[in-house]
């Protein structure tokens, strides 16, 4: 299987402004090599995921690039995530699949290739639902087949994407029942399968350090899963900017391709290729590309168990941060510009059952109140430091940017902002995360740090939030992402 190694997504973490009407060429540009002055990713998601994203634009991609000198299913693959049906509307599922099946006619007439071999499905819960899915994909493959001619050569596949933190823990065992599942579900033998595991929901229900555990063991079980077996595994890792998100920023990314080895392909999001300079951008994604599928450590599986314990305990110490600030984070959402036509239908919840933002907007509230997401919860190292100092350690050496990813977030935290938005009681809990902070990594030198201008305007900002300059503070807080280089 050839895999592809960075694929360019439509999330709305940029502070660049795109409706579906700009995605189609802004596909074009993502998926043109890099020496023809294009971003050059290997795979272009199109996403329908609570998102308003035409079931043509695949389709228009398709013919667009009739134009270039550059073919789709073998340069690039285009790979749409579909509304998963029991979160969203069943039609906008069985659409989005018709419309990746059908582009596939005319990547066949235009170019005697498949350009979609791949669907993904978004926060897959059972192997019993993957396969399902799997069986609707087949479905519409042959119904196309029957009545427009279309020539199948290869199923396209479908991707589950896995999106907290219990999934990746136990993500071999995942792979090997949706294995068994297909055959009895289907009949469909797999050897090979490329596996989805995303950070940012993840990082929303369990706080950073549980869903790094769970990422960092996803990846090692899956490899030590294809050792053991005849299968193979191709892990995909879906992570942005942001510490939270998973850190995958041009500043840091020797530290990122390093921490993160084991995966084969990594998402390539609108802010890495829009808030970075052209020659960092290139360094950062050719230093992905060359550690993909390099085999991970798999000697800190002899930790799993302690992890474990750690990523429980840090679970509930982000969790009550996170329902103390829930409201607030929610009334700061409502004044993040959307960078992308999302659906207003579309909404998640927290652990607590109380709603909350999608990942990036939930980023950018938090940094626009002057408090860097990863530190909420970070207190529980300090409890791991005083009871065994044998797991902190191991916590480090399972998470190497552990400490980097805290020095950047304590480095975007103004304690004086931060406390006018909330009362004492939730500022006494986040006080104790930063003290922990700098009790163990005061002295780590963050990866990048604002300056006096941002700070400042964390401080306008904070002045601007009434009914009379609620345009203003919209500003300001795109202003205050085009200098972190992330909007969330």
């Amino acid at each position: 299987m050839k895999v592809p190694k960075l694929m360019a997504t439509q999330h709305p973490d940029s502070t660049v402004v795109l409706m579906p009407q700009d995605e189609v060429e802004e596909a074009i540009q993502d998926v043109l090599p890099l020496d023809r002055g294009g971003r050059g990713c290997d795979e272009k998601m199109v996403d329908y995921e609570g998102k308003a994203t035409p079931y043509n634009q695949m389709r228009d991609i398709i013919e667009e690039i009739r134009k270039y000198d550059v073919v789709p299913g073998e340069d690039f693959l285009i790979t749409p995530r579909v509304p998963n049906p029991k979160l969203e509307d069943k039609d906008r599922h069985l659409l989005a699949i018709t419309a990746a099946v059908t582009a596939n006619m005319y990547s066949q007439m235009y170019f005697n290739t498949d350009a979609v071999k791949y669907i993904v499905l978004p926060m897959s819960a059972s192997t019993l639902e993957v396969a399902e899915v799997q069986r609707r994909i087949l479905k519409v493959e042959r119904l196309v087949s029957e009545e427009f001619s279309l020539r199948i050569e290869d199923w396209i596949r479908l991707i589950p994407l896995f999106e907290n933190a219990e999934s990746h823990m136990h993500i071999d065992e995942i792979v090997e029942s949706l294995r068994i599942a297909f055959i009895k579900e289907i009949g469909l033998f797999e050897k090979e399968f490329r596996i989805f595991m995303g950070k940012s929901d993840s990082g929303i229900h369990s706080g950073h350090i549980a869903s790094s555990i769970g990422i960092r063991m996803g990846l090692l079980k899956l490899w030590r899963w294809q050792k053991e077996t005849m299968f193979k595994a191709y892990p995909i890792i879906g992570m942005g900017k942001p510490p939270l998100r998973g850190h995958m920023a041009e500043w840091i990314i020797e530290d990122w391709a390093d921490a993160w080895k084991g995966y084969y392909t990594a998402t390539v999001q609108s802010a890495l290729r829009f808030n970075t300079d052209r020659k960092d951008y290139v360094h950062a994604i050719t230093t992905v590309v060359k550690s993909s599928g390099q085999e991970p450590p798999l000697h800190l599986l002899s930790y799993a168990k302690e992890m474990v314990n750690v990523a429980w305990r840090a679970s509930e110490v982000y969790t009550e941060r996170l329902d103390a600030l829930a409201d607030t984070i929610m009334f700061m959402a409502k004044l993040v510009t959307r960078t992308r036509a999302r659906l207003e239908s579309y909404k998640r919840k927290a652990k607590t059952g109380k709603e909350m933002p999608r990942a990036i907007r939930f980023c950018a509230s938090l940094y626009s109140m002057g408090l860097g997401p990863t530190i909420m919860g970070a207190s529980v190292l300090d409890e791991l430091a005083k009871g065994t100092a044998e797991t902190f350690e191991h916590l480090l050496e399972f998470l190497p940017m552990l400490k980097k990813d805290l020095a950047f977030d304590y480095a975007f935290t103004d304690r004086e902002v931060f406390r006018k938005y909330v009362d004492d009681k939730t500022y006494e809990m986040i006080e104790r995360d930063l003290k922990t902070v700098e009790e163990y990594f005061g002295d780590v030198e963050p990866p990048k740090r604002p300056d006096e201008r941002y700070l400042l305007k964390l401080r306008e900002l904070r002045d601007s939030i009434t009914e009379a300059e609620i345009s203003k503070a919209k500003a300001i807080i795109m202003e205050l992402a085009e200098m972190r280089g992330f909007l969330g």
